[in-house]
């Protein structure tokens, strides 16, 4: 079980906008996209675990 099944946070902690996330009901896009590492770092201390990153700034980050 990945641990941010236990989240319910729908806000990227990066853009500010909805992610989607449905990790906390059970299958989602989130567990099968790889999120940079440095991308990660990216996020604020104060939002870091409490929520996934958005589709939208995964692409932004991989395609430069």
């Amino acid at each position: 079980m990945n641990r941010l099944n236990k989240l319910n946070d729908k806000i990227c902690p990066l853009c500010g906008q909805p992610n989607y996330c449905k990790a906390h009901e059970g299958d989602c896009w989130c567990n099968k996209v790889k999120v940079p590492k440095e991308l990660i770092e990216k996020v604020p201390e104060d939002k870091k675990g409490k929520a996934c990153i958005c589709k939208a700034c995964i692409d932004k980050y991989n395609n430069g």
